[in-house]
């Protein structure tokens, strides 16, 4: 699972539609901290290239019997966010 969205690089590169992916999760049933890692494309992940840009995040997961994996819930707490309005699945 991943997202396409536009993003600037810290050396103020704009990249369109760029491959983000959630790259590393941690925490615990009360707050999960979430590692979003932006690579050109998907083929420049899969290939193993480095990411351009990185954000962390964090929300509170639920625990609730059929609640959906951490994961998931990272890629929809991410797409609720006012910044990822024009964001798309990957």
């Amino acid at each position: 699972m991943a997202i396409l969205r536009a993003v600037e690089t810290e050396s103020g590169v704009m990249v369109e539609n760029a491959y983000a992916r959630i790259d590393t999760i941690s925490g615990s049933k009360n707050q999960i901290a979430i590692t979003l890692n932006y690579y050109l494309s998907q083929s420049h992940y899969t290939d193993g290239k480095s990411y351009v840009h990185q954000e962390v995040y964090s929300y509170e997961p639920e625990v609730e019997g059929e609640s959906d994996n951490f994961i998931k819930q990272g890629y929809e707490h991410i797409k609720s966010l006012s910044g990822f309005s024009k964001a798309i699945d990957a």
